[in-house]
């Protein structure tokens, strides 16, 4: 029988589930972010893909209690000139085609919070016009003449290390301290083995509801080997594990590789991860963006991996 839950019903479920954790790293990364959730201050979250940055930057929004909405952009899928009327909104007539105008999403969240995800592939030529957002709290649309103020709080999130940009000239430097006030660097799963027990009980009741269907027992066996895995996609890649296990009726170990360590060497994990990715790929008969989705990642990283890969071998 099909799931006839809505968006927001779906999204309801989820909000019941915050971002969790019960490692010593977590628990200080959870209390850290309560105490400053209620403040305007900028926030940077750092950390690999799929370690929740997402689910963070929301969990902050609710903390803080703001009236305002929670809108999210991912400032990768953006040229600059899209980026900066997606953002700011326009005017009519400010460029062929804008019969009327509209709105941008700084204005959507006024109140509220602004998540700028993959921040670190936000254009160059765009980020003095972010700066000046932080700095002034005001707004251009584009084709008008006029500022406009505004109360949005910001979080960014990138997979990049920005320090490191900025040195090699790719991000201003001027915008990283900015939104480098109150930096988070979120650990990942391998890091704090002893969450995925908590974790995978929590989607499993997630998921269940999610999807109206009754909720298996996991096997001390099968924990076990869950907990070796390496993670390479973090807990993004064990929601999404579990949840094509429970819709497809599977061993929650099926296609699981095993590590012999819960603290495996960095070669053993980049190993690892390759074998994992590329089972993945094949598993999907070569569709990219399919296996990419089901390690929970981007095809992009997933691209870059390979890319790399390649070289290497060359």
């Amino acid at each position: 029988m099909p799931n006839k839950l809505n968006p927001r019903q779906r999204k309801a479920i989820r909000d019941k589930h915050p971002y969790f954790g019960e490692s010593p790293s977590i628990t200080q990364l959870l209390h850290d972010i309560q105490l400053i959730a209620h403040r305007s201050t900028p926030v940077l979250l750092e950390g690999e893909t799929g370690t929740g940055k997402s689910l963070l930057a929301r969990q902050i929004h609710q903390t803080s209690q703001r009236k305002g909405e929670f809108i999210a952009i991912n400032c990768a899928t953006f040229s600059q000139n899209l980026l900066e009327t997606e953002l700011f909104g326009h005017v009519k007539g400010a460029f062929t085609g804008a019969k009327g105008a509209r709105k941008g999403l700084v204005a959507s969240a006024a109140n509220g919070t602004l998540f700028l995800d993959e921040i670190a592939d936000l254009p160059l030529d765009f980020q003095p016009k972010l700066l000046h957002l932080l700095e002034e709290k005001k707004i251009r649309p584009v084709g008008s003449d006029k500022e406009h103020k505004t109360s949005v709080r910001i979080i960014a999130a990138t997979n990049k290390p920005l320090k490191r940009l900025v040195k090699q000239g790719l991000f201003r430097a001027d915008l990283y301290y900015r939104l480098n006030v109150i930096p988070f660097t979120v650990p990942t799963l391998r890091e704090r083995p002893e969450d995925i027990a908590g974790l995978f009980h929590n989607f499993v009741e997630q998921l269940s509801e999610e999807h109206d269907i009754t909720a298996p027992t996991l096997l001390s066996t099968e924990l076990a080997l869950l907990m070796q895995h390496g993670w390479p996609g973090n807990i993004r890649e064990l929601r999404n594990h579990i949840e094509r296990c429970l819709l497809l009726k599977l061993n929650f170990t099926s296609s699981l590789a095993t590590q012999s360590s819960l603290k495996p060497t960095a070669s053993a994990l980049k190993s690892h991860e390759k074998h994992h990715i590329l089972t993945a790929i094949k598993e999907h008969n070569g569709n990219k963006t399919k296996a990419a989705s089901a390690l929970g990642i981007s095809r992009r990283t997933l691209d870059r991996k390979l890319k790399l890969w390649s070289e290497t071998s060359a």
